[in-house]
């Protein structure tokens, strides 16, 4: 194979040959303004080629292996000791109850038998190697990293028993859809109600009860404490909503009494301000949220304002703290402020936070602005630069996987009465809109990272100090730039070769085009017209696709899974007073067992499946991805940053919560579940 080369330098035989391509590929990447998503453009079908990888397949069915075990665990304790079934108290059921629920349990078990029957080539021989010698933990953590880069031959070893097995996302989802009608049907409702998995809640235990073959998230046992409430704000799985404030403002009348309260006497909510230590989650864009229900109980959704401060310089502890939370865009009577002070009202309110930023999380940061933000690459790159070009060489691997699950997730998840439906708070119509109009008002040139990061104020740790997400993705921030501008370096000499490269003009058209993309504010004028810019906007496009995505989805299993922590829709109305609501009223609050179970489902299945590797593009593949010989020291170079930088955050994870979705050896190349 030739060397990448730009349009410009080729000769008018190769200028034709590229020309030919590029009209085959834009008769195969075709765009569809007319779904649910509309009007923004997605691909009409998912092109040959560009679907789930067998290994990418399998690594979820044998997660769905695991949820369908974890219930029928939970089922099993019905079955008495002679195979009767018996209710959780011990008493015969009658035997109409029994058939019903025997038919359910035979299910279940029979779509588990028929998963490991397919799955079981994947598990290879029982026996284990020694455990290797205890390393020092940063020592660990870059071995691990290296020996991920050299799986190669066993990851394609098992993608070819996964090939011989037959099993497709077709299969895959059948199987899904086939366990969800059974679970969903009067009878396994009422199985799931006869093991603690169906109706309201009475303590946490119902909801930690759940987890029966699944190790339980260690966010279960912290999740109430005002620090993590705090450090989820920086760390969780939507750490992109804080920003700098000097006050709350008028629609947020925290008095100073009240500040202090919180951060002590030696403090003032006007020297916070003025020092920079004064931040604001803003929910109102959930303000335009319908809210739904599950699938005969009204769910509830705020637009919540909540207070956080830093301590002052020279406090034992500078750590974010929560300061005061208004559960709605407007200070009235029946929207109090509430601080740590107020006990269970205080409690509630953060429950509603909660569901405000899971929504958000899951509509505007994770569905629209990383994955339907990276479809605009994923279509656009193919139809306007040809296989050779060298921005389409260094692209596609991070497009890996991206229109086939968002062909799926458009199909599935955000259908009525699928998942987004059934978990989230609002109705389905209301929920996709939101999602659309954060692709819509995304401004491209405004999300790259050191940007975005100073427009909100949070990108000095003199004034907030402790920020993982922020101090761990400008880490990869600038590998991925230092990578990416020493490729763009073998190709583009100056300025003149990026205006004079006429396919990547074209490109840059269509992502802004109302026809193509629609795109806002990309580009330097409607054009690319420096190596810098071109540079900034790659990085950006292979953060999104790598880094960013992780970031947001990943914590779906380890954080969100566990209901209490993170629920997606309240089933009360936010508390109006401050003083006096029993210890019970949190439950009345949370969503009931059976949608908690869906929601373990549901993210452990999101946030459990892990394919490719970032900077590791030789995996899965033979031989090497980059054939250019000048391009392989850049990658090495990019590589062993990527070491540098696992061991760096593994460091970091000694001296504060732990936060490892950004670990590079964690991050996939790109969006592909």
């Amino acid at each position: 194979m030739s060397n990448p080369s730009l349009p410009q330098n080729d000769s008018p035989a190769e200028q034709q040959q590229r020309k030919s391509e590029l009209a085959r590929a834009q008769q195969t990447y075709v765009y569809d303004h007319d779904t649910r998503l509309s009007p923004l453009g997605v691909a009409q079908s998912v092109p040959n080629g560009q679907g789930f990888a067998p290994i990418l397949v399998g690594s979820a069915a044998l997660v769905i292996l695991d949820l369908v075990g974890n219930v029928v665990a939970k089922a099993s304790k019905l079955v008495g000791s002679d195979g009767s079934l018996r209710s959780p108290k011990g008493a015969p059921l009658d035997d109409a109850t029994s058939a019903r629920i025997q038919g359910v349990l035979h299910d279940l078990k029979q779509r588990h038998r028929e998963l490991t029957l397919v799955l079981t080539p994947l598990h290879g021989e029982p026996e284990r190697a020694p455990a290797p010698p205890p390393r020092a933990p940063a020592v660990a953590l870059v071995e691990g990293f290296a020996q991920k880069f050299v799986t190669t031959a066993e990851n394609r070893a098992m993608e070819s028993v996964l090939g011989a097995t037959n099993l497709s996302t077709k299969n895959v989802g059948d199987i899904i859809k086939s366990l969800l009608e059974t679970l969903l049907s009067a009878a396994g409702k009422l199985l799931l109600d006869l093991v603690g998995m169906y109706g309201q809640a009475t303590s946490v235990y119902d909801y930690v009860s759940e987890f029966q073959t699944f190790r339980l998230p260690e966010i279960a046992s912290v999740y109430q404490d005002d620090s993590i409430f705090a450090w989820m704000r920086v760390a969780g799985p939507n750490p992109l909503v804080l920003k700098r404030v000097a006050s709350p403002g008028a629609s947020f009348p925290v008095t100073d009494a009240q500040y202090r309260s919180v951060m002590g006497e030696g403090d003032s909510l006007a020297s916070a301000g003025k020092e920079g230590r004064l931040y604001l989650a803003d929910y109102k864009a959930l303000s335009q949220l319908v809210p739904g229900t599950a699938p005969d109980q009204q769910k509830y959704v705020e637009a919540p304002l909540a207070l956080f401060a830093v301590p002052a310089a020279g406090a034992p502890s500078r750590l974010l703290r929560p300061v005061a939370i208004q559960c709605a865009q407007a200070p009235g009577a029946a929207s109090p402020i509430f601080t740590p002070s107020d006990g269970v009202a205080w409690e509630v309110a953060k429950l509603h936070v909660q569901v405000a930023d899971g929504n958000f999380h899951e509509l505007i940061s994770h569905l629209g602005q990383t994955h339907l933000v990276l479809e605009a690459f994923a279509m656009a790159t193919p139809r306007q630069l040809a296989p050779e070009h060298p921005v389409n060489v260094l692209l596609t691997p991070h497009f890996q996987g991206t229109l086939a699950i968002n062909n799926a997730a458009e199909a599935d998840l955000i259908a009525p009465g699928g998942p987004v439906d059934n978990l989230l708070a609002g109705t389905i119509a209301s929920s996709t809109q939101l999602a659309v109009d954060a692709v819509l008002s995304y401004s491209v040139n405004q999300q790259f990272l050191p940007v975005a990061l100073a427009q909100r104020g949070v990108d000095d740790p003199s004034t907030l100090p402790s920020y993982p997400y922020r101090d761990d993705a400008m880490l990869l921030w600038g590998a991925i730039h230092t990578w990416v501008s020493r490729y763009l370096a073998v190709y583009y000499t100056s300025d003149a070769d990026v205006l004079g490269d006429y396919e990547l003009q074209h490109w840059i058209a269509e992502l802004s085009s109302p026809s193509g993309c629609g795109l806002k504010d990309i580009g330097e004028d409607g054009a690319i017209r420096t190596v810098a810019y071109l540079a900034d906007l790659l990085t950006h496009v292979i953060f999104t696709a790598s880094a960013q995505h992780a970031a947001v989805n990943f914590p779906q299993s380890s954080l969100m899974s566990f209901t209490p922590a993170l629920p997606l829709a309240a089933y009360a109305p936010a508390p109006s007073i401050t003083a006096g609501l029993p210890p019970s009223e949190i439950f009345q609050h949370l969503p009931p067992l059976q949608q908690a179970l869906l929601q373990i489902n549901v993210m452990m299945l999101l946030g459990g499946v892990y394919y490719s590797r970032l900077g590791d593009y030789d995996r899965n593949i033979p031989g090497a991805y980059f054939t250019d010989a000048r391009v392989r020291e850049p990658l090495e170079a990019f590589q062993r940053e990527l070491m540098e930088i696992e061991a760096t955050i593994g460091k970091r994870n000694l001296q504060r919560f732990p936060y490892v979705v950004l670990l590079p050896s964690q991050i996939p190349q790109s969006i592909n579940i």
